[in-house]
């Protein structure tokens, strides 16, 4: 991946509806080239998709909190390192929660999740709290958002109009 590449991934990144006769331009580069390196990096995983962003306010979601999950309890310790994985592949699929990332300290996992309200977010995580495989469950509510709590809409259920 060159110089060229990465101005591509981050106009695309800014807008992704950009036709590519428009990103040649600003890149002062031919459409076809442009054309060529997006599909080549579409082909090569560098660009997994396009997609929306939405904001999460206007789907009526106003709080949110960093969660920091400890899985643990079982007789061994391969279990609880396996039930993490499968517990923050769960959870990933879970719209409300937007980010979610198993740490490399033990048995952790660290998501951020959405909610209508601090109420209805209190009560998720302490219907999470009585999971048997929760060993540990903290909430540090979330204020001012300055960057990156747009949906993409990744774990949203099919036909989902929310």
């Amino acid at each position: 991946m060159d110089e060229l590449d990465k101005r591509i991934i981050r106009i695309l990144q800014r807008d992704a509806r950009l036709p590519f006769t428009q990103i040649a331009k600003e890149l002062n580069q031919p459409d076809t080239t442009i054309h060529f390196r997006t599909r080549r990096l579409l082909k090569t995983g560098v660009i997994s998709r396009f997609s929306a962003l939405v904001n999460p306010h206007a789907l009526g979601l106003t709080s949110s909190a960093l969660l920091k999950i400890q899985i643990g309890g079982h007789i061994l310790p391969e279990i609880s390192a396996s039930r993490t994985q499968s517990f923050a592949e769960e959870l990933s699929q879970d719209a409300n929660f937007l980010w979610v990332a198993v740490s490399e300290e033990p048995m952790t996992i660290y998501a951020v999740m959405l909610a209508e309200n601090e109420e209805s977010l209190s009560e998720q995580v302490e219907s999470l709290r009585k999971r048997p495989d929760i060993s540990n469950i903290s909430m540090t509510p979330l204020g001012i958002h300055l960057k990156g709590l747009e949906l993409t809409g990744h774990g949203m259920a099919e036909g989902d109009d929310t």
